[in-house]
């Protein structure tokens, strides 16, 4: 299980003032199915898209509460783990 943390790095908050909507955990498929399905709807505005991509319709999602903590992604944050300080 894998999923984009939009926002939290800066390449991610890059793509989200560019409009980029985060498909969390999504496959490519149901991303690709879903996408097609909302705005094959008609009657969405862009907002309720990027709001709808986020919840779960028919299980494509995982609820955030059950996706495990991020991973500690630097050198610095395993060493704070450990009780060391770079400072």
């Amino acid at each position: 299980i894998g999923s984009v943390m939009m926002g939290h790095y800066a390449t991610g908050r890059a793509l989200e003032r560019a409009g980029v909507v985060s498909s969390n955990d999504m496959t490519l498929e149901a991303t690709a199915c879903k996408i097609s399905y909302l705005m094959g709807r008609g009657d969405l505005s862009r907002d309720e898209i990027a709001d709808l991509m986020t919840v779960s319709m028919r299980g494509e999602v995982t609820h955030t509460d059950a996706l495990p903590p991020p991973p500690f992604s630097s050198a610095y944050q395993r060493g704070r783990l450990k009780g060391k300080y770079f400072y």
